[in-house]
């Protein structure tokens, strides 16, 4: 058995130096990843962790040879909260923003990311043509969601004119309760969490479109994570970009 070992540790370190990756120093600490219930960027099917993100940022640490504790699903608020907080962690599906620039060592962007501002297509009471029309209306939100920390700065109130809830669902069904007029979603996610609750894309309508916040949803590390793993992720996201598989795995979920 420990010839054995021996043996699999040198084909492991030889496989790495063929690749042109240095092994991963034993003595680092392994990386937990955080992400959230997000389709198609990354969600659970069949009790496994899937999506876009999911696989890009999967092959990212592959060919980078970092080692990871395991990947982790949490409502947003959590896990993003965790990742300012903790140790070791990588994010994904997160969107960059000035505000966020100095928390996180950012790695690069994984997919592109649209937000609108949608209404029910029966609440033909609704016409607007810019934020501050906007204003006029209850806003649905989710806690230190790149959305509602826009629609804040644009000088929205919370429990006044914008509710916030954990989970993207529960705004869903406030919606369709009438108890929102307004919902910020990701054009990509929205058919997704409509046909979770049992509602369908004509059901709804886009009312305007939220170019400030649409920006690619980014992978990136705690600020105590060493710069060379951060380096050596980038590159590796380069190279899979640039070899195309990117691009393949982006059609596989955006047919």
């Amino acid at each position: 058995m420990k010839r054995f070992l021996i043996v699999l540790i040198a084909l492991i370190y030889s496989t790495a130096i063929a690749a042109g990756v240095a092994p991963a120093d034993p003595s680092d600490d392994q990386i937990t990843v955080l992400t959230t219930d997000f389709p198609p960027y990354s969600f659970l099917s069949d009790n496994k962790l899937t999506g876009l993100s999911t696989e890009i940022v999967t092959a990212v640490l592959a060919k980078a040879n970092i080692q990871t504790d395991e990947f982790k699903i949490y409502p947003w608020a959590r896990a993003f909260t965790l990742a300012k907080a903790g140790k070791h962690i990588l994010i994904y599906s997160i969107a960059r923003s000035p505000q966020r620039e100095s928390q996180f060592q950012w790695v690069g962007p994984l997919a592109p990311y649209q937000v609108n501002l949608y209404k029910l297509k029966s609440r033909v009471d609704i016409d607007i043509n810019d934020i501050e029309q906007a204003k006029h209306y209850k806003v649905g939100g989710e806690y230190q969601d790149i959305k509602q920390l826009y629609l804040k700065a644009a000088g929205f109130k919370e429990d006044w004119n914008i509710e916030l809830v954990r989970t993207a669902d529960l705004n869903i069904r406030k919606l369709f309760a009438g108890r929102i007029d307004l919902l910020p979603v990701s054009e990509t996610n929205l058919p997704y969490i409509l046909r979770a609750e049992g509602f369908q894309l004509d059901d709804v309508e886009k009312v305007l479109e939220l170019d400030e916040i649409s920006n690619p949803l980014y992978m990136a590390f705690s600020l105590d994570v060493s710069p060379e793993v951060v380096e050596r992720a980038r590159l590796a996201l380069k190279e899979l970009r640039e070899g195309g598989v990117i691009q393949e795995i982006y059609d596989a979920y955006m047919k």
